[in-house]
């Protein structure tokens, strides 16, 4: 640490590395000097929200020129994602958690925050979202939650014993004064002030990666605020149409320009394809006057032949919640033009033969719960070329299937969530549209 960082103050030690950013880093330099930037002794460490980066100046102090940066840089992170000004979620803590994960995969820092392979035990979770993230999370709490009970209830009943070993072990006698110890600074190493100084450092950042001693303090002035986050995206958009990222590496640029595409409508997309694969047939009728000539001539009435087939993912990796609210998407397809839907299920392979439903169902049992393949959809509508549109509601984890020959069925592909959906969303385009359900309809 040089002689002139060491002696400057916490506000001074900000300044020194943002000010570096001006030319190196204009984006991270574009979203902190969006803020007041104010000290604020009563917090752990540091936090951003209501246009305010707020840091305790003990923390800043603490830690090394190269440790600050990397903490001012992920917290810049955070505000050009958006985490404090419109992804509001019930579980602080775990709201924490979420965000440094998707900072982390963004920037690959060497703060003690893990990765998230290193969380979930699985590569398939990298470069994901905030979103997913912090559901994966909630997922799993609920799960451990259910786990600690069942494993409470078979424990046996050992408190009183234990209490009573403790108590027997605690009644010692007595140490004389030869017996304790002597201080004796010639024997003692005493710890160099450096070490120290590093120690706290340690202390201090991991508080800072620990949800449980900050989550609930950082998130708490988190808020929806849409004339930050226009502030925001016009940065992010300027980067981008300057080349003004600085180092900010792919898998962020991804993520950031992500966040200036408007989310996708899925009932107006469900309404458009419905409307896309209407067929009718005509047929003449004397109940029905020509426009043209009266009743002299049949009239004309027109009705509804749609045939409609929604493939449903029940693979293992589609929670309960996940196909109760597949199957509900069903219902927004009887309301207009729409007399009957034929239902598959599949993973591997097709299980079943179709369920033909002529009104909307809550209900399903459904069998499978194997790996995901969506080669047997393609293929069955090869079979069965009669369908007008085909919905394939899915997590979105298979490869790529063939084309279809068949060329008269439209298809659609509603992914359960965002993240699952720009994985696959580019490989699909040439067999469909895609598109995915909202958070707001999840909950």
């Amino acid at each position: 640490m040089s002689t002139s960082f060491a002696k400057s103050t916490a506000r001074e030690r900000i300044t020194q590395v943002v000010e570096g950013w001006f030319l190196t880093e204009p984006l991270l330099f574009a979203a902190w000097t969006m803020h007041d930037v104010v000290e604020h002794a009563g917090i752990a460490t540091i936090r951003v929200g209501h246009g305010r980066i707020e840091f305790n100046p003990d923390f800043v102090r603490s830690l090394r020129r190269d440790q600050l940066r990397s903490v001012l840089g992920f917290e810049a992170m955070r505000i050009l994602l958006g985490h404090p000004y419109g992804r509001q979620q019930p579980k602080a803590e775990l709201s924490y958690l979420a965000s440094n994960l998707s900072v982390q995969e963004c920037l690959r820092t060497k703060l003690p925050i893990p990765r998230a392979r290193e969380v979930f035990g699985d590569e398939r979770y990298d470069d994901q979202y905030f979103e997913f993230y912090y559901r994966e999370l909630a997922e799993r709490g609920s799960d451990d939650e259910s786990a600690e009970e069942e494993s409470a209830d078979d424990q046996p009943e050992q408190a009183s014993s234990d209490a009573a070993d403790k108590s027997g072990d605690d009644q010692q006698e007595p140490q004389s004064p030869e017996d304790e110890p002597q201080d004796d600074d010639s024997q003692v190493d005493q710890p160099s002030a450096e070490a120290n100084a590093q120690q706290d450092a340690a202390n201090t950042l991991e508080s800072y990666s620990d949800p449980d001693q900050v989550g609930m303090e950082n998130t708490g002035q988190w808020d929806n605020d849409d004339l930050k986050r226009d502030e925001i995206n016009a940065a992010v958009r300027e980067a981008a149409e300057t080349d003004g990222w600085g180092t900010v590496g792919g898998a962020a640029k991804e993520q950031l320009l992500a966040t200036l595409h408007p989310k996708l409508d899925y009932r107006g997309v469900l309404r458009n394809f419905r409307q896309s694969v209407l067929s009718v047939r005509r047929r003449l009728t004397r109940m029905k006057p020509s426009r043209r000539y009266g009743f002299a001539q049949m009239g004309s009435r027109y009705d509804f032949t749609t045939k409609l087939l929604f493939a449903v993912d029940v693979s293992g990796s589609m929670g309960h919640r996940d196909l109760r609210l597949g199957f509900s998407v069903i219902s927004h397809f009887f309301r207009y033009g729409v007399e009957s839907v034929d239902v598959i299920w599949f993973d591997e392979d097709i299980r079943g033969e179709p369920v033909t439903l002529r009104r909307a169902r809550s209900t399903f049992e459904v069998t499978g719960r194997g790996g995901t393949n969506f080669a047997p959809v393609m293929e069955f509508i090869d079979q069965h070329r009669d369908y007008d549109g085909l919905v394939v509601f899915t997590d979105g984890y298979a490869p790529v299937p063939p084309k279809p020959k068949n060329t008269r069925t439209r298809i659609l592909w509603l992914f359960k969530d965002e993240a699952t959906y720009r994985q696959m969303n580019q490989g699909l385009r040439p067999l469909g549209r895609s598109v995915f359900l909202q958070e707001s309809a999840r909950q």
